[in-house]
């Protein structure tokens, strides 16, 4: 029984540490909401910084000040740089 609970803790605990699915129909809409699909996401091709940060927002139900952070460390964007 203890080893049940330490396995269901342990997958619990993971499950918030990984971005939202971007194939869900919610993700899909917002895809379409700010100008690009699955496919060019897939691609790297989403569109512009600014995009991709307004579809993470959407996706995961966050301010886009924490979006921006989110695909930073997701390597989303194409020109944003760590600071040094």
């Amino acid at each position: 029984m203890r080893t049940i609970i330490a396995v269901s803790t342990l997958l619990l605990s993971t499950i918030g540490a990984h971005a939202a699915s971007n194939s869900t129909p919610h993700a899909l809409d917002c895809m379409a909401k700010n100008g690009f699909t699955r496919d060019m996401w897939v691609a790297k091709r989403a569109g512009t910084n600014a995009q991709v940060q307004s579809y993470i927002a959407c996706r995961d139900g966050i301010s886009v000040e924490k979006a921006k952070a989110v695909g930073k460390k997701d390597g989303n964007f194409d020109t944003w740089t760590p600071k040094r």
